[in-house]
């Protein structure tokens, strides 16, 4: 029968604490980095959960988790904003992990989307730097989600986060660090409904606004970020570095209702699936890794 995987707060580990006293037992051991998909994307963490939720594995696993919410890549592999992931991995308390588990680029597609228009200047932003095209620039077939998309903007947004993912191959592979060669494994992000359900407190909602001021049609905001994330799967598989596994865990979920609020199906707010949601995704991406692991 699998084993519910055992997840450790960083500090826990580093520091030698108590509720850690069985860290060094587990025969597998894993280090996790990435965003709220393996934090929590509620105010209230009890709504939402993580991934991690819903992973079970055959031998006996642990995981070392060093994730945030509203993380991006860049911040990510920066070993002055994450110093716990940099130790861990090539620092003074590395070890030698088993695999690395990576929760990668859903918040840097999901701010380019909300680039606007015309910055806090007051200043039109050129198309290459934005996701959208504004009603101005858009040519012919306003009934396709592709008619919206600055292919400028996407060529900038590829060109900035492919060089994150080669330095998390590069942190991986240094000579401090203890899991050269190790196995990389990434999910893929489940297709988002853009509707007016924030996570509390403030936060959220996130697409919403931004189709809203691109005026898209509500009718292609399903079709659209679709094809955004869409476009971030095949970016992922198309990179072809050494080691890096992309489990596709897109097409997990049921998607939220368009013009729905709060909690809808699988999802507790627009960008963050809820606990039943997130045991999905966990099972998935837990069967996927299990099949590749050495």
């Amino acid at each position: 029968m699998p084993i519910p995987l055992k997840q450790y707060a960083p500090l826990d580990v580093m520091l030698g604490r108590p509720a850690a006293a069985n860290f060094p037992q587990h025969p597998r051991r894993f280090l996790a980095q990435g965003d709220s998909w393996f934090s929590f994307g509620s105010v209230n963490p009890l709504a939402t959960g993580n991934m991690m939720d819903g992973m079970a594995f055959e031998k006996d696993s642990c995981v070392v988790n060093c994730a945030h919410p509203g993380d991006v890549l860049d911040h990510m592999v920066d070993k002055r904003r994450e110093p716990m992931f940099a130790n861990l991995l090539l620092g003074a308390q590395a070890w030698r992990w088993d695999a690395i588990l990576l929760s990668p680029g859903g918040n840097d597609l999901i701010d380019f989307i909300r680039v606007p228009q015309v910055d806090d200047k007051g200043q039109p932003v050129p198309a290459f730097l934005r996701a959208l095209l504004t009603p101005a620039e858009r040519g012919g077939e306003p009934d396709r989600a592709a008619a919206y998309v600055s292919e400028q903007g996407w060529d900038t947004f590829v060109q900035h986060i492919v060089p994150q993912y080669h330095e998390f191959i590069a942190m991986r592979d240094a000579t401090a660090s203890q899991s050269q060669g190790a196995p990389i494994f990434v999910h893929t992000y489940d297709f988002i409904t853009p509707r007016d359900a924030g996570a509390g407190a403030g936060v959220g909602p996130w697409l919403f606004p931004a189709l809203t001021s691109y005026e898209v049609p509500q009718a292609l905001w399903q079709p659209l970020t679709r094809l955004f994330l869409s476009r971030l799967t095949g970016l992922m598989r198309s990179m072809a570095l050494p080691q890096f596994h992309v489990i596709d865990t897109q097409g997990t979920l049921a998607p939220a209702d368009l013009g729905s609020h709060g909690d809808d199906h699988d999802w507790a707010n627009e960008i963050h699936p809820n606990p039943g949601g997130y045991v999905k995704l966990g099972a998935v991406f837990a069967a996927g890794i299990e099949a590749l692991m050495p």
